[in-house]
C-alpha cells in the first residue's frame, strides 16, 4: 500500500527595499526603485480517476490517499446518491474516485460504490491454519477473506469468540460482499449482512466475465452462473448477442422458479464515465488478472478493466499480483504506465493490552513497549462499538488502559513500522486475555540452542521455560534444536506469551509457544 505524501509548501521570498538619505540641512531624500516580487508558482491542478479501497475517515482516505470531502462532492452509494455527505461510505468499501489534485490536497468530486457479489451463502470453508479467515461460496463465486477484510457489525457475533470474522457467518446468510476479482471469485474487502427487512426481490447481484450467450438470446453465462434474460431485463449500453462474451457486467437479478432472472445488465469493463476522463491520472488498485505483451498495442487487465497500453512488459512478473498502477493516457488513447507498486506484505502483527495512551501525539503503547500510532491510512477498528468509520483520533479516545488490540503493519526498511490495521477487541476482562503475542523479522539472536533468545521490534523473546514441543516451523513440531538451527535474522517469527503480566513486560516477552515462517510469505494471515 502506498500512504500519503507529505504536502509541499510553497516559499514565497519577498525582496526588500533600500533606502538610502542625502545628508545636509534640508537636503531633499532620495530612495532605490523597489525591486520587483517574483509572482508565486502558478497553482497546479491535475485530474485524477482513482480505483482502490476506503482505509480511513476524516475525509476520505483511499489506497492510502487522502480526499477532502467539498460541498458539491457527489457520493453515489448502490441506489443512493447524497452531495457533499459521505455519511453512506463505510470502511474496506472499493470506491472508484473522480477528483482534483491541487497542489498536492485531493478533493473529490464524485465517488461512486456498488458491491461486487450479493447473494446468499453456499458453504463456509474456515483455513485450517487461522480459522479467523478463509473462504466461503456465494452464487458459484469463491470469496477469500483474509485479515484485512472488515465486517460489517450487522453479520452478528454468532460464535461466541472476540470479534466479527468468517466463523460468524452462516449457510443461507445473505451477504453482500466488496472486494477484488480473482480467478476464482473475489478477496473480499468488505461483507455485510443483508437483513430481511432491507431486501429486494432482486437482491441478487454479480459481477463477473460473460462467458456465453444463449443461441436464442434468452440467457447469459457469467462467471459460470447462467441468467435469463426477458423483455423486462433493463440493459445499460449493451446489446445482447455473440459479441458480449468477454465483456465484464454487472447482473442484478431475482431468483424466480428456481432460475436467476436478470432485471438489469450493467457494462463494468470501462474505467471512464466519458471521453473527458482520459486526460485524467489514473491510479487503480487490484489484482492484476492478466498481461498481454503478445499483441500491438499491448493490455492488461485488473478489476475487470481491460486496458490497452503501450508496453506491458513491466507487468509480466506481477502477473495474479495485488497491484496499484499509475499512469495517464497519450493522444493515441493507449494507457503509459508512470509507476507500478506491488502490495507490500504485512510482517508485523501483535496482539497485547494497552498499557498507556498518548492522545496528544496520537499514539498508544503496549505492555510489550510498543508504540503503535494509527493514521488515515489505517484501518481502525472497534469491536466494542457498532462503528466502522472512526477517524485515528476518534479511536484513540475511546481506547482505555488495559484494552485488547490486535495491530498489523510492516516494517518500512527503518526499523519504523506503518501499522496497516488497529482493531480494539472485546473487553479483556471479560475474554480473560492476559497473554501477549507478537510476530515480525527477528533483528537479533543470543545464546545457543540449550537457550536462546532473539529480539523482534526491539521486545526480546525468551525461550527458557518453554518445553520442547513447543516449536514449530510450518506446521511442524520440530523440537528446540532444530528451530536453533533455522533461526536467522530475517526470519518471521510469531511468539506466543505465557499468561500474566510478568510475561508480557516492555521489551520483553516470555514465550510459551513459537512458530517460524518462511519470511518471502509474510505473516501467517
Amino acid at each position: 500500500m502506498n500512504f500519503p505524501r507529505p504536502l509541499a509548501t510553497p516559499l514565497c521570498l519577498a525582496a526588500a527595499v533600500s533606502l538610502a538619505a542625502c545628508g545636509g540641512g534640508g537636503g531633499s531624500g532620495a530612495s532605490n526603485p523597489p525591486v520587483a516580487t517574483p509572482p508565486p508558482p502558478a497553482a497546479t491542478t491535475t485530474s485524477i480517476t482513482a480505483i482502490g479501497t476506503i482505509t480511513g475517515f476524516g475525509s476520505v482516505f483511499v489506497n492510502g490517499k487522502k480526499y477532502e470531502i467539498a460541498p458539491a462532492t457527489v457520493v453515489a452509494v448502490e441506489d443512493g446518491v447524497r452531495t457533499g455527505d459521505d455519511s453512506d461510505l463505510r470502511m474496506g468499501m472499493k470506491v472508484r474516485i473522480s477528483a482534483d489534485d491541487d497542489d498536492g490536497v485531493r478533493t473529490a468530486t464524485r465517488i461512486d460504490y456498488d458491491d461486487d457479489v450479493e447473494g446468499p451463502i453456499d458453504s463456509i470453508s474456515p483455513s485450517s491454519d487461522d480459522p479467523t479467515i478463509g473462504t466461503f461460496v456465494v452464487l458459484g463465486q469463491v470469496i477469500e477473506v483474509d485479515s484485512a477484510t472488515t465486517f460489517d457489525d450487522d453479520v452478528g457475533n454468532n460464535d461466541g469468540s472476540p470479534g466479527i470474522d468468517i466463523r460468524d457467518l452462516e449457510p443461507g446468510m445473505i451477504v453482500e460482499v466488496s472486494g477484488y476479482p480473482t480467478n476464482d471469485g473475489f478477496l473480499a474487502t468488505r461483507v455485510d449482512h443483508e437483513l430481511d427487512d432491507d431486501r429486494d426481490d432482486d437482491d441478487f447481484e454479480l459481477e463477473g466475465f460473460v462467458e456465453a450467450v444463449a443461441d436464442d438470446l434468452s440467457s447469459v453465462t457469467v462467471s459460470g452462473i447462467e441468467f435469463l434474460v426477458t423483455s423486462n431485463t433493463e440493459l445499460d449500453d449493451i446489446v445482447i448477442g455473440p459479441d458480449l462474451v468477454g465483456t465484464y457486467v454487472d447482473i442484478e437479478a431475482e431468483f424466480v422458479g428456481g432460475e436467476y432472472v436478470a432485471t438489469e445488465i450493467d457494462r463494468e469493463d470501462e474505467l471512464y464515465e466519458d471521453d473527458d476522463d482520459r486526460d485524467d491520472d489514473v491510479e487503480i488498485e487490484g489484482i492484476l488478472q492478466s498481461v498481454d505483451t503478445a499483441s500491438t498495442p499491448n493490455s492488461f487487465t485488473i478489476n475487470g478493466t481491460t486496458i490497452e497500453t503501450v508496453d506491458a512488459s513491466s507487468l509480466e512478473p506481477l502477473l495474479g499480483a495485488f497491484v496499484e498502477v499509475e499512469g495517464g493516457f497519450n493522444d493515441d488513447g493507449l494507457f503509459v504506465i508512470d509507476e507500478v507498486d506491488r502490495e507490500i506484505e504485512e510482517n508485523v502483527e501483535t496482539e497485547d493490552n494497552v498499557a498507556s495512551i498518548d492522545t496528544d501525539n496520537g499514539r498508544f503503547t503496549t505492555r510489550l513497549g510498543l508504540e503503535i500510532a494509527p493514521t488515515g491510512a489505517s484501518r481502525v477498528e472497534d469491536d466494542a462499538a457498532d462503528d466502522d468509520r472512526l477517524t485515528p483520533g476518534e479511536f484513540l479516545s475511546r481506547l482505555q488502559v488495559g484494552d485488547r488490540i490486535d495491530a498489523e503493519g510492516f516494517d518500512d526498511g527503518s526499523g519504523d513500522v506503518v501499522w496497516t490495521r488497529v482493531e480494539r477487541e472485546d473487553s479483556f476482562m471479560d475474554n480473560d486475555d492476559s497473554d501477549c503475542s507478537l510476530e515480525g523479522p527477528v533483528e537479533s539472536i543470543s545464546g545457543d540452542a540449550s537457550n536462546f533468545s532473539f529480539v523482534i521490534q526491539g521486545v526480546t523473546v525468551t525461550t527458557g521455560r518453554m518445553d520442547d514441543d513447543d516449536f514449530e516451523i510450518e506446521d511442524d513440531y520440530v523440537g528446540r534444536a532444530t528451530f536453533f538451527e533455522a533461526l536467522d535474522v530475517g526470519s518471521i517469527v510469531e511468539a506466543d506469551s505465557f499468561d500474566g503480566d510478568e510475561f508480557c513486560m516492555s521489551g520483553m516477552l516470555d514465550a510459551e509457544e513459537l512458530e517460524l515462517d518462511d519470511p518471502d510469505d509474510g505473516f501467517d494471515d
